[in-house]
């Protein structure tokens, strides 16, 4: 298969990413409105089960827009470079991704108190995982 084919298939695994976020979003929500996190608390538990399923649309493309320019556009340069050296194990590529782009996040959802971050950190790391498993269908 010739190198870029092959290469912009490894990058539209990233899609498993946002679909991580979403669900990952909703889940951690229910969870902090059920641990009465000030900022994550709703009026009633209706809205929390049902108008964030609609409302996590909005705050990932809105609100997150920029983050995620930022993050998709740093997994794509990482791998097109990555995928593309000589005998580079998946593995390696993946974690030194985890690596690269966690800490910021960390350091973000301790300074602003904004702790979607932390669960949304555990998805990126479980979406990597995913994505494991179809870039190796892929070589």
């Amino acid at each position: 298969m010739n190198r870029l084919k092959r290469t912009l298939k490894i990058i539209s695994t990233n899609w498993v990413h946002l679909v991580g976020f979403y669900v990952t979003t909703y889940f951690s929500l229910i969870l902090f409105n059920f641990l009465g996190l000030e900022g994550y608390t709703t009026e009633t538990w209706t809205q929390t089960l049902f108008l964030n399923l609609i409302m996590i649309l909005f705050l990932i493309f809105g609100y997150g827009l920029m983050f995620l320019l930022g993050l998709f556009g740093a997994l794509i340069i990482m791998d097109s470079i990555g995928f593309n050296l000589p005998k580079t194990k998946t593995d390696l590529i993946l974690i030194l991704e985890c690596i690269i782009i966690i800490p910021p996040f960390v350091i973000w959802a301790f300074d602003y108190n904004y702790w979607l971050w932390l669960t949304l950190i555990i998805s990126f790391a479980v979406t990597q995982w995913i994505r494991k498993r179809k870039i190796e269908k892929i070589n």
